[in-house]
């Protein structure tokens, strides 16, 4: 029987892998197998169990590449499910549920929405359908992968180590192809969000008179260099079926109103006491 590959990445952030990883192996069996990728922790730093080591941080990109791989040598599996180690998900329904709307729905990659605080990319966050919703591309904290797309793609380019631009080669390829990809509303995880940058546990050498100095990568740095490579990349890689653009702000544009999440953070920072009957009439009608 065909299963998904369910690979969990780490990088210093054990704790969150740990709970990540328990909490699916126990659910695993004839649908999906579940390992854990380590993407060059320190010592300290790496997860209880390990199942794939690398020496060296791939970063995001790279290790797709190399969870790529590992599916196109087994024909045992029919999709790849890469997660970020530090979302919760409902471990019982989570695999098989994203299983069953990726192979019934014939897409080509689906996500579930992220619940929690706002999302910079409205078309992430729980719409309320409860169903799949079409979408041009996602954000990649748990996609699912369906194998035609990752025989199409094969690698992705190395230049694209950070994991900034494979959402945009993704789209470009469904298009060709006349594949779809999906949201699902009914599918629902929290991320926790960034927390390699927040608890400084992504780091740098330096180089001085006084040797080689280990020291943390700030968000900012980060996404700055990112974006400038990003850029980069597709000024010289031109899409075939959209504008880069039009596709990066497609995530902000694109909503057809306020996701519960951001609903709920707005009114807690602001103190509305209407919140409650919003609430209720979002559960009653659907909509926000």
């Amino acid at each position: 029987m065909s299963k998904t590959l369910v690979i969990i990445l780490n990088h210093n952030l054990p704790e969150y892998t740990n709970r990540l990883y328990d909490s699916l192996k126990e659910f695993q069996g004839e649908t999906y197998d579940t390992l854990v990728m380590d993407n060059g922790s320190k010592p300290e730093l790496m997860p209880a169990t390990i199942h794939i080591r690398h020496e060296n941080n791939l970063y995001w990109g790279g290790a797709l590449n190399e969870a790529f791989k590992l599916v196109l040598k087994e024909d045992r599996y029919d999709s790849l499910l890469f997660l970020n180690n530090d979302i919760e998900v409902t471990a019982e329904v989570f695999v098989n549920l994203l299983r069953n709307e990726l192979f019934s729905n014939d897409f080509a990659i689906v996500s579930p929405c992220i619940a929690g605080q706002a999302q910079p990319w409205k078309q992430m966050q729980n719409w309320g359908s409860r169903q799949i919703r079409l979408v041009k591309w996602i954000d990649n904290q748990a996609p699912l992968f369906h194998r035609k797309i990752i025989e199409a793609i094969g690698q992705f380019d190395p230049e694209l180590y950070f994991g900034w631009g494979q959402e945009l080669i993704c789209f470009d390829i469904s298009q060709e192809r006349g594949w779809k990809i999906g949201v699902c509303d009914h599918i629902s995880i929290l991320h926790v969000g960034k927390q390699t940058f927040l608890q400084k546990r992504l780091f740098t050498t330096e180089n001085s008179d006084k040797g080689n100095k280990e020291q943390p990568i700030t968000m900012q740095e980060s996404h700055t260099k990112a974006m400038i490579e990003y850029r980069a990349y597709f000024a010289d890689h031109l899409l075939k079926h959209g504008d880069f653009e039009e596709l990066r702000a497609y995530g902000e544009q694109y909503t057809y109103y306020e996701g519960l999440s951001e609903t709920q953070f707005k009114n807690r920072l602001k103190q509305k006491p209407a919140v409650l009957k919003q609430l209720m009439a979002y559960f009653k009608t659907g909509k926000g």
